[in-house]
C-alpha cells in the first residue's frame, strides 16, 4: 500500500470515531431494557465494555489507514481474546491462541446459562454464566453493527436496536416504554445522519463523492419515515396480533408460547390478557365433565418465589402410582385423547394423577412426585401430538379425608419450607382465617372458603396497574391487600397459607375445564381448549389420600371439587350422599348436550372472522411493504422521464442529459464527485470496457460549449437535442449491459441517485 493511499483512506476517517460512539449508543440504551428482567447494573456496563474494546479495535485500525474489512477481522479478534481471558482464563496457549479447553470452557458456560434461564424467574441473577451470555452476544451484536456501517448499510443497526427493544416484551408482559424506545429511536437517526456526514469528508482535492446512502437529510428523513410507520401501523391495523390468526395447526395461527426456558407465571399471564383467544388443544374423554389439565408444578418456595424444582431424577417413559394414595380410596379410570394445536411447550397437559401414558413419542420423562411429563430436549415443541392418557379420579369420602389428621411424611417436609423474610400479613391472615381447625383438611376448606367468600375480585390487570405480578411473598402480600388479582396469585396465596397451617402445598400451571363440549366424536365430548383457560391452582397433600387439587379463584365459572366445600366437610361417616357444590358450577353433561347450536355456531364464526381479518390484514399490510419497495424506482423513473422531456424546451440540453447520465451512473455504482468537471467524468466512462467513446465524446463536447462558450450563442436546434437524447440514451444502454445482473436490479430498486444531495441549478 502506497503512503498516498494510507493518507487517503486516514483523510476519510476523520470522524468516524463519532459514528461508532453511535453505534455504541443504538446498542446500548435497548439493551438497557433488560433491567427489568436482570438484577443489578453491573452486567450492561461489562456487557457494554465488551462491546467498546470491539468497536474501538475496529475504530483504531480503519483511523490508522488500513482497509476497513482488516478493522471488522480486528474487532473479531478482541472479541475472542477478550472472551477467553475473561470467561476462560488461563486455557489459551499465551493467553493469545484458544485451545480445545478453551472451547470446552466456553461452551459449558453457555450450557450453564441455558440451564439458568430455564430455573431462574425474573429478575434473573447475573450469575457468571448469564455474564458470560450476556457480554459475548452484545460484543458480537456491537461488531455485526460496526460491520453494517462499514459497508455502508447503517439502517440495519435499526434492525439490531429493535431486536434487543423487543426482548423484554417477549419475555415478560410489560406494557411499552415510552421513554426508551423514543432514546433509541433518536439514536439510530442520530447514526444515520453521522454515518452519511462523516463519509466523504476529508477527500483529496477538497472533493467530495456521492454514494447510496449518504445524504444526511435524506437518510434522517427514511429513518423518521420507518419510525412514524411503526407507530402509525398497528394503530390503524387493530386485527395486526397473534389472536386474529386460526387456530388450527394447518392454519398457520401463531401459536402460544409456554415452556422452561420462559417463566411459566409470566407466560400465563401474556396468554390471560389476549384480546381474543387462540386454541391451545383439543381432547375427548370418557370423563363425564370436562377435566383440569396439569402441565407443570411449581414446588419450591425456599427463596420467596415459586418456582419449579431443578430436578432430573425422573423416570424414562414411566408414570409412577400417585404418592400417597391409600387403596382404601375409591377411584375411577378415565381415558383422554389430546390433541395438541398451538401449543408450543417443553411439557405435556395431562389430567392428574395420570397413570399411563401411550403414542407420546420416545423420550419423555415422568417426575414421580408430581407426574409432570417433559419432552426430550430433542423435541421440546408439542405441537402436533397427539397422544392418549389414563388417569384416575379420585373420590375420598369426608371420614377419610378427616382422618388424615396433620401427619406428614418426613420426605414431604421440603414442601413446607417457607423463605425467612415472609410477610407478616400473610402469617397473620393464615392463622385468622384457619388456625382455629384441628385438622388439614378442615384448614385447606377454610382457606379455599376466604377466597370464595366475595371478599376478593378476579383481575388480569390490577396485578400489572398495581406493580405486584408475580408469586413471590411480596407480590402475595400486596394482593392480599388489595384483594385482586388473578389465578397466580389466588393459588400462590393459598398454598403459600397452607405451608403456614403445615400442610404440604405446591402450585399446578395448566388449563382449567371447558364450560361445554364443542362438538361431540363418536358420543364422546370433545373440548376445546383456549389460551385464556390457562390456570393455577393449588395442590395439597393429605396422608392416605395424597395430592388433592383446590380452587380458590372466584368468578371463573368453575365448579370447585365437591370434597373442597364446607357442606361436604360436615358430613357425618354414615352421610355419603353428593354434597352441593359451590354456585360456581360447570354445566352438566346433559346441559352441555342441550346447549344452542346457534350460540357455538356464532363462536366458531366470531374466530372464523377474527381469522380472516388477521389474514387479510397480514396480507395488506404485505402489499403495502411491497409497494412501499417500488416507490424509490417509481421516483427514479419519473425524473429520469421528467428530464428526457424537458430535453426539447432547455436551453442547456447537453447540461441536463448530462446531469442525468450522473446520476445514472450512481445508479449502477460508478463513482461520481461533485467536483469533476466534464472531461474528468467522461475520462472515469471511459474506462468502461463497452462504453461508446464516440457518443461520451460528443456528449461532452456539447455540455463544454453549453457551459464555457458565450452565452450568447444560437440555441441548440431541434436536430442537434434529438442527437443529445440518443447519445445519453446509448451510453446508458452500455453502462447498464456491463453490469451485473445483481447491479443492474439494484439499480432499478434502489437507485443511489435518489440519495444524493444535488448542488445542481433547479
Amino acid at each position: 500500500m502506497s503512503p498516498r493511499t494510507r493518507l487517503d483512506r486516514r483523510r476519510r476517517q476523520r470522524g468516524s470515531w463519532m459514528v461508532s460512539l453511535a453505534v455504541l449508543l443504538t446498542i446500548g440504551i435497548p439493551l438497557a431494557g433488560l433491567a427489568p428482567i436482570i438484577q443489578g447494573a453491573e452486567w450492561w456496563f461489562a456487557a457494554m465494555a465488551m462491546a467498546a474494546v470491539c468497536v474501538g479495535a475496529s475504530w483504531a485500525v480503519r483511523a490508522s489507514g488500513l482497509r476497513p474489512a482488516l478493522g471488522i477481522l480486528a474487532a473479531l479478534v478482541v472479541w475472542i481474546l477478550v472472551s477467553q481471558w475473561v470467561f476462560a482464563p488461563g486455557t489459551a496457549i499465551a493467553g493469545i491462541i484458544p485451545t480445545p479447553a478453551t472451547i470446552d470452557v466456553l461452551i459449558q458456560g453457555f450450557t450453564d446459562a441455558g440451564g439458568q434461564i430455564q430455573v431462574q424467574t425474573i429478575p434473573a441473577d447475573p450469575v457468571s454464566s448469564l455474564m458470560q451470555l450476556i457480554c459475548m452476544a452484545c460484543g458480537l451484536l456491537a461488531i455485526v453493527a460496526d460491520a453494517a456501517v462499514v459497508v455502508r448499510f447503517p439502517a440495519f443497526v435499526g434492525l439490531l436496536a429493535l431486536t434487543l427493544f423487543a426482548v423484554p416484551s417477549a419475555v415478560q408482559a410489560r406494557d411499552v416504554d415510552v421513554v426508551r424506545f423514543i432514546a433509541t429511536t433518536a439514536s439510530f437517526l442520530l447514526l444515520l445522519w453521522i454515518a452519511a456526514r462523516v463519509d466523504g469528508k476529508g477527500r483529496p482535492e477538497g472533493r467530495s463523492v456521492s454514494r447510496a446512502g449518504r445524504s444526511p437529510a435524506t437518510a434522517l428523513a427514511l429513518g423518521a419515515a420507518a419510525v412514524v410507520c411503526a407507530l402509525i401501523i398497528p394503530s390503524v391495523t387493530p386485527g395486526l396480533t397473534a389472536q386474529a390468526f386460526a387456530d388450527s395447526r394447518n392454519s398457520g395461527r401463531l401459536p402460544s408460547v409456554y415452556g422452561a426456558g420462559v417463566d411459566p407465571v409470566i407466560q400465563l399471564g401474556r396468554d390471560l390478557r389476549r384480546t381474543t383467544p387462540i386454541v391451545s388443544l383439543r381432547y375427548t374423554t370418557t370423563s363425564d365433565k370436562p377435566l383440569y389439565l396439569k402441565m407443570v408444578d411449581l414446588n419450591d418456595f425456599s427463596t420467596g418465589t415459586w418456582q419449579p424444582n431443578d430436578s432430573s431424577d425422573g423416570l424414562f417413559e414411566r408414570l409412577a402410582r400417585p404418592s400417597g394414595l391409600a387403596d382404601e380410596v375409591e377411584t375411577s379410570t378415565v381415558t383422554t385423547d389430546v390433541s395438541i394445536e398451538g401449543l408450543r411447550s417443553e411439557w405435556l397437559p395431562l389430567p392428574y394423577p395420570a397413570t399411563a401414558l401411550n403414542n407420546a413419542g420416545r423420550g419423555w420423562t415422568a417426575d414421580p412426585d408430581t407426574g409432570v411429563v417433559s419432552l426430550p430436549d430433542s423435541r421440546n415443541d408439542s405441537r402436533g401430538d397427539d397422544y392418549s392418557v389414563d388417569s384416575l379420579t379420585l373420590v375420598p369420602t369426608a371420614e377419610q379425608l378427616a382422618a388424615a389428621g396433620s401427619t406428614i411424611p418426613p420426605s414431604l417436609s421440603p414442601l413446607l419450607a417457607l423463605p425467612p423474610d415472609l410477610p407478616a400479613i400473610v402469617t397473620e391472615v393464615a392463622n385468622d382465617v384457619a388456625g382455629g381447625a384441628t385438622t388439614n383438611y378442615d384448614r385447606a376448606v377454610a382457606l379455599q372458603s376466604y377466597f370464595t367468600s366475595g371478599q376478593f375480585t378476579y383481575s388480569v390487570d390490577t396485578p400489572v396497574d398495581e406493580s405486584f405480578d408475580g408469586t413471590n411473598a411480596e407480590a402475595q402480600a400486596a394482593f392480599l391487600e388489595v384483594k385482586s388479582g388473578y389465578c397466580v396469585h389466588f393459588a400462590a396465596s393459598m398454598a403459600t397459607m397452607a405451608r403456614v397451617l403445615g400442610i404440604p402445598s405446591r402450585i399446578a400451571i395448566g388449563y382449567f375445564p371447558s364450560s361445554a363440549a364443542s362438538s361431540y366424536v363418536d358420543g364422546e365430548a370433545q373440548y376445546e381448549v383456549l389460551t385464556d383457560q390457562l390456570h393455577s391452582w393449588p395442590e395439597l397433600y393429605f396422608e392416605g389420600i395424597g395430592w388433592l387439587p383446590f380452587e380458590p379463584t372466584p368468578s371463573l365459572g368453575i365448579s370447585v371439587p365437591a370434597y373442597s366445600v364446607p357442606a361436604f366437610a360436615q358430613q357425618t361417616p354414615q352421610s355419603t350422599a353428593p354434597a352441593p357444590e359451590a354456585s360456581e358450577t360447570t354445566p352438566t353433561a346433559q346441559a352441555r348436550e342441550d346447549t344452542d347450536p346457534a350460540a357455538q355456531s356464532s363462536t366458531a364464526d366470531t374466530r372464523s372472522s377474527a381469522q380472516l381479518r388477521g389474514w387479510l390484514t397480514v396480507l395488506a399490510v404485505a402489499v403495502g411493504v411491497c409497494l412501499a419497495g417500488l416507490v424509490p424506482a417509481t421516483i427514479r423513473a419519473w425524473r429520469r422521464r421528467r428530464l428526457l422531456e424537458s430535453l426539447s424546451r432547455s436551453h442547456a440540453p447537453a447540461t441536463r442529459a448530462w446531469w442525468e447520465l450522473q446520476d445514472f451512473a450512481r445508479d449502477f455504482g460508478i463513482e461520481v464527485s461533485r467536483g469533476d468537471t466534464p472531461g474528468e467524468f467522461a475520462q472515469r466512462l471511459l474506462a468502461l470496457r463497452r462504453i461508446p467513446r464516440a457518443q461520451v465524446d460528443a456528449l461532452r463536447r456539447a455540455v463544454e460549449r453549453e457551459q464555457y462558450a458565450d452565452s450568447r450563442g444560437a440555441p441548440a436546434g431541434g436536430l442537434e437535442r434529438a442527437q443529445i437524447r440518443e447519445w445519453l440514451i446509448s451510453i446508458e444502454n452500455s453502462i447498464r449491459d456491463e453490469a451485473e445482473q445483481s447491479t443492474r436490479r439494484r439499480a432499478r430498486l434502489l437507485p443511489a441517485s435518489l440519495f444524493v444531495r444535488s448542488d445542481r441549478a433547479s
